[in-house]
């Protein structure tokens, strides 16, 4: 098959499968809610929870990069804040475009009760999110707002007030000079690289190359003894603190999806949600695993990175647990293995082998070819995580246990 029709198939079974809500919405509902009544504020509280996390993905303001080449060479008009602008603005776009089809999906399945406030927050946040990322960030406390946003989502009247807030901030920051004239060379070079790393990644199927990177982190005297292994992956944690804020909107949508949701039971909600939030932090044990001569540096085995990465991240897990319970999860006794499960299984996602392209593995499915052989490969860690959930759902604790200690053995 040409590339172009593979494209419009692909294409197609996106639109099958994107599109099974608005003609099976009973269906949907049924697998979602079971017998439960929709709560009256379920179509705003998904429009808060998207709208939370599509800001959050602006501050980023991954928009600001330029090729080197280009500023050396071509850099002599003004043309260069108008392309910056226009990226800055497609990339809000496309977030704010996916958002509305969340709200359509949800609109289809829960109900169009309260469709005015979760128009007002779409447009009133959407106006602070296009204007704040025009501008220069104010630290780590911009990335807290979000999730103040997502863990407002119960109280409608005070939302809509609040985006009426968030529409006249937008306006004020519309006056304010934009990144995309004051960037400078070295932060569009720096923007260029992390790009270019993104793109390479995604071509080569190495995802975990797009974990967040690390920032100066100044305890010397703290992380400079022995034990140096688990002193070096705390420390990794620690540089990581946007990711502490993308942990905790994880957890707010756990809660509030747990709640809207209640036919999907409660270990799929924690096993996932914790797997997302260990994910990031799992970074410097990715680092370590491609990077054989630091291993050797801080004298370790491979399994013994592993393991004490697993006992950090499941400390880490557990706080996220204890979270979400204070949220309105319901504690289970299977969410106490569910933790350690979501450790080991992101371990084993950032330390598998580079993907192996001569082990395509295509396999007919329905007239379709699927690249399964790639499919196992890029699995790994979510097949355990799975694999683990449905043990847990079934009661099956020991076994679930027993997964846990295999992923990180083989």
């Amino acid at each position: 098959m040409s590339d172009t029709g593979s494209r419009v198939l692909a294409l197609i079974l996106a639109v099958g499968v994107g599109g099974a809500p608005f003609y099976q919405p009973d269906a949907t509902r049924a697998a979602l809610l079971g017998d439960a009544v929709v709560p009256p504020d379920a179509l705003v509280a998904v429009v808060c929870l998207g709208v939370a996390v599509a800001w959050w993905s602006t501050q980023g303001r991954g928009y600001l990069w330029a090729d080197p080449a280009w500023l050396t060479w071509e850099d002599f008009t003004n043309g260069r804040a108008a392309a910056l602008n226009k990226r800055m603005v497609r990339g809000w776009m496309a977030r704010w475009a996916a958002l509305g089809y969340g709200a359509a999906v949800t609109g289809m399945v829960l109900g169009w009760s309260g469709i005015s406030y979760a128009a007002v927050l779409f447009v009133g946040y959407g106006c602070l999110a296009l204007a704040a990322s025009r501008v220069k960030s104010p630290g780590i406390a911009e990335s807290g707002l979000p999730l103040l946003l997502a863990a407002s989502s119960a109280w409608p009247i005070p939302l809509a007030a609040s985006a009426a807030a968030a529409t006249a901030i937008g306006i004020l920051l519309l006056r304010k000079e934009p990144l995309a004239e004051t960037a400078g060379r070295e932060e569009l070079v720096r923007g260029f690289s992390a790009r270019m790393t993104q793109r390479v990644s995604v071509a080569f199927l190495d995802v975990w190359g797009l974990l967040p990177p690390a920032q100066p982190l100044s305890l010397e005297r703290v992380f400079a003894r022995k034990p140096v292994l688990p002193r070096y992956l705390v420390a990794g944690v620690l540089t990581r603190a946007r990711a502490v804020v993308g942990a905790g909107l994880i957890a707010v949508v756990v809660a509030t999806l747990h709640r809207l949701f209640p036919a999907v039971p409660t270990v799929w909600w924690v096993g996932i949600g914790g797997y997302l939030a260990a994910v990031p932090f799992a970074a410097p044990v990715a680092q370590l695993h491609r990077t054989p001569g630091l291993r050797r540096w801080l004298n370790n085995s491979m399994l013994a990175v592993k393991a004490t990465a697993a006992l950090i991240l499941a400390a880490l897990a557990a706080l996220w647990l204890a979270v979400v319970t204070a949220l309105g999860v319901d504690f289970h006794p299977a969410a106490l293995v569910a933790v350690p499960l979501a450790a080991t299984a992101a371990v084993r996602s950032v330390t598998r082998a580079p993907i192996d392209f001569a082990n395509v593995g295509m396999v007919d499915v329905g007239g379709v070819l699927v690249p399964m052989g790639l499919v196992v490969q890029v699995a790994r860690g979510v097949d355990a995580l799975l694999l683990g959930i449905l043990l847990l759902g079934a009661g099956l604790l020991p076994v679930a246990a027993a997964v846990c200690a295999a992923a990180l053995l083989f």
